[in-house]
């Protein structure tokens, strides 16, 4: 079952691993535990784990809110042009069109964003751009230098598509 061929359970749905997405992006892996559609599209949850230096350019959520739950490891975080050092444990929640972007600074980070929408009518943009656009990854660990994923230039130009803008380099470690 893939999961735009999932429908709602109004009872709970139990997502096995085994049925979640996950992509190579910018170096990292992202792994989809709870998509859009098992959530009647309010939010989508993404898990993603990568070394020093994982990072997203600063870039601005168009229709999404997103928060950040950091598990482990440490991420330098850019939010609305102010700097936020997140360990785990913590939490930065990012309303939609605040200007964001994060790095890794710690060895490996481990953090969980949290894709939601206030509109009944519109789906989580985040889950159909990793659905629709990005390569899956082979295996659930972190991409090699011969397999990692589409470039930067690439995912700023589906900012159109997927309700999203380019709003400045990443953030360094």
């Amino acid at each position: 079952m893939t999961f735009p061929d999932m429908i709602h359970d109004e009872k709970g749905r139990l997502i096995p691993e085994s049925e979640q997405t996950a992509v190579w992006l910018l170096g990292g892996l992202a792994q989809v535990r709870v998509p859009g559609s098992a959530t009647r599209n309010s939010f989508t949850v993404v898990q993603h784990t990568g070394n020093r230096g994982y990072n997203t350019p600063l870039h601005i959520h168009d229709y999404e809110d997103e928060v950040f739950i950091v598990l482990d490891g440490t991420l330098r975080m850019i939010c609305d042009g102010e700097e936020h050092v997140a360990e785990a444990g913590t939490t930065m929640i990012v309303p939609r069109t605040v200007p964001h972007g994060f790095v890794t600074t710690s060895d490996d980070a481990r953090f969980l964003t949290i894709h939601s929408t206030p509109q009944p009518d519109r789906r989580p943009q985040f889950d159909l751009f990793l659905e629709a656009e990005i390569p899956h990854a082979k295996t659930l660990t972190l991409p090699t230098e011969d397999v990692g994923g589409p470039d930067l230039d690439h995912i700023i130009a589906l900012g159109t598509t997927y309700a999203y803008r380019y709003a400045g380099p990443p953030p360094a470690p």
